[in-house]
């Protein structure tokens, strides 16, 4: 208890620190940090030309200028630790939230709520940024406050989106049509004239599950955007055409006004957790409502009952596994009675048994309880005997889907057969405080193969690869014929590459060109072998890429170094059928060029289809594993 309450000063404690030392850093550059004490540096003063020509940069250093700077960055450092102090003696998101329901300082609490919230994220988000550079061999600073302010942006984004849709700061409710859940009339929607969707007609009756379906960018998520109004009231998306929710215009009323019948379960649910507890996340909507706390209490407690989550009301929210926080979502959807529930790809990172577990509650919500579900998913086998109607988004618009769509998985013939032993791993053993998550794991790989590491969430699967990349004291990893733990950072990506399960903290840069100008010649060569007419992604924002585009990229990047090894997370995980072909492809060119590649996933058709040795794990142990080389 007492290490959950000082968190928040560890966390400000961080912030001023990094502030102070940004500050030094400041003076230095622009000016130098001229003063009283030794000269620590004489450093030539650099004046700017043209419209800059009143800055200047660098400049002498002293001990006196370096301790002024330091100094006058005290009071801002100490208002930070103030709110550190005071977030460590008080639950200052408590009162915020309830600042936000009523007074005069409602806009401000919401404002000053979603800051507060964001604060953790910021300090996860430099531990995550950390490991990213370490695993791309970057030390630049931009490679580290580039990634930072993304993360903490779409922390921002995606809490200030989920306390719209749950009632947060509402001054009033709209009244629902409860036989009227979902009614769109030839609808258009887009962002700045250019509508995605358009001629969307539908008509969703209470106790029905509908999937939604179509490749990645289609507009699935702007169509549940739609619906529950986040796209029209929060992101500054437009629609045309007629859309309402439980009779409500969605036009012209925003999803905090509706959000006693509307449910939001978003594809990124963890981002969206707006509490600390399980309890009081799925308490929130009603206790931002104003409703009384033994009454929102029974009601979690109800709902935790419901989805069988009752031993998690106390539990951290990042405490949860990717199940645990689905279902939690859900119930956080469920706990003011919800006509509508709006679901974005729920099964994303889910096991085999997770998925089932997600489906059936799903399954019983609809059909049980009568409410009116829409699924957007990729994974459409899952759903197969559950839902009512499947609708595809194709070409703009929606479209009955094919049921005899997908096509029977054919296993892959490795262009040639796995070579010598490149890698051995012995007794690798990762602990998470008292919790095992490797246990005594060795293994050998060999070049050119494609390993499939399987198992169900929580079997150590992250952990292995992380272990392997970034080895720990316990156990060791050859690559070829050299300890990895002692090489340093670079060179220790030239025997093994890992592409994290969060992708994208490895992308820093504004252009495509620039992020493989950085990797080296190589990964151009590369990434122009993962895809046609490249050329014209080269001008691009990275994260404007599709998801199956950025991983390729990624993999050209940790290709670049030329890896013995290349370890790469959950590849599949939110691609649809098409990126899934294409970044398994990319794979398999990189175990063709005689790399060893290892994959960790769920997705049992992908692995199918690629891999040309399966692997279990389970328990942080792997189950007796075939030989690496082919006889």
């Amino acid at each position: 208890m007492l290490h959950g309450r000082l968190a928040p000063l560890r966390t400000a404690a961080l912030i001023a620190g990094a502030f102070v030392l940004l500050r030094v850093v400041y003076r230095v550059m622009f000016g130098g940090a001229a003063g009283s004490g030794v000269t620590l540096a004489d450093l030539p003063r650099i004046q700017l030309e043209g419209p800059f020509s009143h800055i200047g940069i660098l400049g002498p250093i002293t001990t006196g200028g370096l301790g002024a700077a330091a100094l006058s960055a005290l009071p801002f450092a100490g208002v930070i630790l103030a709110f550190g102090v005071l977030g460590s003696a008080v639950n200052v998101r408590a009162l915020l939230t309830k600042g936000a329901v009523r007074g005069p300082v409602r806009t401000i609490s919401r404002a000053l709520a979603i800051a507060w919230a964001t604060l953790p994220a910021l300090r996860d988000s430099v531990l995550r940024v950390r490991v990213a550079r370490e695993l791309r061999g970057e030390r630049s600073l931009q490679s580290l406050i580039v990634p930072v302010l993304e993360h903490t942006v779409e922390r921002a984004l995606a809490l200030g989106a989920s306390m719209e849709v749950r009632g947060f700061a509402a001054t009033r409710s709209a009244e629902p049509d409860c036989e009227r859940p979902v009614v769109i009339q030839d609808a258009a929607l887009g962002f700045a004239g250019e509508h995605t969707l358009s001629g969307i007609s539908l008509n969703l009756a209470p106790g029905t599950l509908t999937l939604i379906t179509g490749p990645t960018g289609s507009g699935k998520s702007t169509l549940l955007h739609a619906m529950s109004g986040l796209l029209q009231h929060y992101s500054e998306g437009e629609q045309r055409g007629s859309i309402e929710v439980a009779g409500a215009d969605r036009a012209s009323t925003p999803p905090r006004e509706t959000a006693g019948f509307v449910g939001v379960v978003s594809q990124s649910v963890r981002l969206s957790f707006v509490a600390a507890t399980v309890a009081d996340e799925l308490g929130f909507t009603l206790a931002v409502r104003g409703v009384a706390p033994v009454i929102v209490r029974a009601r979690a407690e109800e709902i935790a009952e419901r989805l069988l989550i009752a031993h998690l009301l106390g539990r951290p929210v990042e405490a949860l596994s990717a199940g645990e926080a689905c279902l939690v979502a859900i119930g956080a959807a469920l706990v003011s009675h919800p006509v509508l529930l709006l679901v974005d790809e729920p099964l994303a990172d889910l096991d085999t048994a997770a998925r089932s577990r997600i489906v059936q509650t799903l399954n019983r919500l609809a059909h049980e309880a009568g409410v009116c579900v829409v699924v957007a998913e990729h994974n459409i086998a899952a759903w197969d005997g559950v839902v009512d109607a499947r609708l595809e988004l194709r070409d703009g618009t929606v479209h009955p889907a094919d049921a005899d769509a997908d096509a029977p998985v054919t296993p892959r013939v490795p262009a040639t057969e796995a070579g010598s032993v490149v890698a051995q791993l012995r007794h690798l053993r990762v602990a998470h405080g008292d919790r095992l998550a490797v246990d005594d794991v060795s293994l050998d790989l060999a070049a050119g193969e494609f390993v499939a590491l399987c198992g169900p969430n929580g079997a150590g699967k992250s952990s292995l690869l992380h272990a392997v990349a970034r080895p720990t004291k316990v156990g060791s990893v050859d690559v070829g014929g050299l300890d990895v733990s002692t090489l340093k950072p670079r060179l220790r990506r030239r025997a093994v590459a890992l592409v994290p399960e969060e992708f994208d903290d490895l992308l820093f840069a504004t252009t495509v060109d620039d992020e493989l100008r950085r990797a080296g010649a190589h990964s151009r060569e590369v990434f122009a072998g993962f895809l046609s007419d490249t050329e014209r992604l080269m001008s691009r924002h990275p994260r404007d890429l599709s998801a199956g585009q950025r991983l390729c990229l990624v993999i050209a990047i940790q290709l670049s170094a030329r890896p013995r090894v290349l370890l790469v997370d959950e590849p599949t995980r939110g691609l649809d059928a098409a990126a899934r072909q294409l970044v398994g492809s990319a794979l398999a060119r990189a175990a063709e060029s005689g790399t060893a590649v290892v994959v960790a996933t769920h997705d049992a058709d992908f692995a199918a289809r690629f891999a040309t040795r399966t692997i279990s794990m389970a328990a942080g142990r792997v189950d007796r594993p075939s030989p690496a080389v082919a006889s």
